[in-house]
């Protein structure tokens, strides 16, 4: 009896095992193999790309963040690709459970990320100019001296806005002027908040009339993927403000600007006046119309360039222009956009706001160079200006460096 019993307890652990080894070998047909690197170390103010293994085109993808040492706030969900892009402004040991489910199956995966301080201080401010293009306008040449070339004007731009010396104004002239800028490092796209500010003129009373009221401009931005240093072509987004939908909203306007050639004679009949047909401009409209150049004026058009003759495409926005008095034009109202744009009424700017040539969003982990761009022209007369009022430009800062060091936010 005693031997029967003992086979029947070794009978039934066989059964046992073998009952378990298949139900194993069931969970492990139904789980999915992640491969995803177990620990990662980044400097703040950094992206960092976390890569998992491809599970599929039916795969679905959940990011968690399982621990947050900024607010403590965890089982948030934080990405829904493949491959998670995080980035941070405040040291500290982060981690995240990638969950993946395709074809009734499923696989769990966790990685930690140590966020240590930037080796340097990183400057909040723009540190580069890689490229100043204004176009013909009063001020054009405002900054260039004789024998300068363009990386001559561009350093003596650069040096008026380096550092914290925001507030120092570039112009830069009529419609289609623009200037390109660059950081130190990446500025963030921080979900929720407003990521940097573009500082420029005052349209903190835009009810006044002024002798020349700051004129917005387009924001474009540009993030260096292929972390060469510089903004190559297919790297620009466009920021969407508030204007882009109106039906006031012109797309596709262009202007032309000839400079008069060498030896053609000065028009004028004006002790105030050195030449009223200075630089002759054409716009997609219909218009023709010249630039005239008062007395102890430099010249409109750009001294350092080439090219005799420049046409600027794009964007222009309504401004609900009104000359101040009628029959003459030296002040004028003008309407600022709310956000989104240089010279707007609030002047941070949130990255997401950024979309491609199509108009989808771009989703950009955070922003290393920013273009800016003129996108007004009015018929102002003879107010020094005239055809097109100018886009002012003092500089750019990055909104989570300034908070997290509690810095002075000029120009507000």
């Amino acid at each position: 009896m005693k031997k029967k019993v003992t086979q029947f307890l070794l009978l039934a652990f066989a059964f046992t095992f073998i009952g378990c080894s298949s139900d194993d070998k069931d969970e492990n047909a139904n789980a999915i193999d992640i491969t995803l690197q177990e620990k990662y170390e980044t400097p703040t103010f950094t992206v960092l790309d976390i890569t998992a293994s491809d599970a599929g085109a039916t795969a679905k993808y959940e990011w968690i963040m399982t621990k947050n040492p900024v607010n403590q706030v965890t089982d948030s969900i934080v990405g829904d690709t493949k491959d998670l892009r995080f980035t941070a402004i405040y040291a500290g040991s982060y981690e995240f459970t990638l969950n993946v489910a395709a074809d009734n199956k499923k696989g769990s995966k966790s990685t930690i990320v140590t966020v240590v301080n930037e080796a340097s201080n990183f400057n909040p401010y723009i540190t580069r100019i890689f490229d100043f293009d204004p176009a013909p306008g009063m001020l054009a040449n405002d900054i260039y001296k004789e024998g300068n070339s363009k990386e001559d004007v561009m350093k003596t731009a650069l040096g008026r806005i380096n550092e914290t010396n925001v507030g120092y104004l570039l112009d830069l002239g009529g419609f289609g002027g623009s200037i390109v800028v660059g950081f130190d490092h990446t500025v963030l796209n921080v979900p929720g908040t407003r990521d940097f500010r573009v500082y420029g003129g005052d349209v903190s009373n835009p009810t006044v009339a002024k002798a020349n009221p700051p004129a917005p401009g387009l924001i474009y931005v540009a993030y260096d993927k292929n972390k060469n240093g510089k903004p190559d072509a297919d790297e620009w987004y466009e920021i969407i403000g508030s204007q882009h939908a109106k039906s006031t909203t012109l797309k596709n306007f262009k202007v032309t600007y000839n400079k008069k050639a060498a030896g053609e004679p000065l028009v004028t009949s004006s002790a105030l006046w050195t030449d009223y047909e200075h630089v002759y401009c054409e716009n997609s409209k219909g218009d023709k119309y010249y630039l005239e150049r008062p007395r102890g004026k430099k010249e409109f058009y750009p001294l350092w360039a080439t090219q005799t003759s420049v046409s600027y495409e794009g964007l222009k926005l309504d401004v609900d222009f009104k000359t101040a008095r009628a029959g003459q034009t030296t002040l004028w109202y003008s309407t600022p956009p709310e956000w989104g744009y240089v010279n707007a009424v609030n002047p941070d700017i949130d990255i997401d706001w950024a979309v491609d040539k199509n108009g989808n969003k771009a989703n950009l982990p955070g922003i290393d160079f920013i273009k800016v761009v003129n996108c007004v022209s009015e018929p102002m007369g003879r107010c020094l200006q005239q055809s097109s009022m100018a886009t002012v430009f003092a500089g750019a800062a990055d909104l989570h460096i300034v908070k997290k060091y509690n810095l002075k936010q000029a120009n507000k």
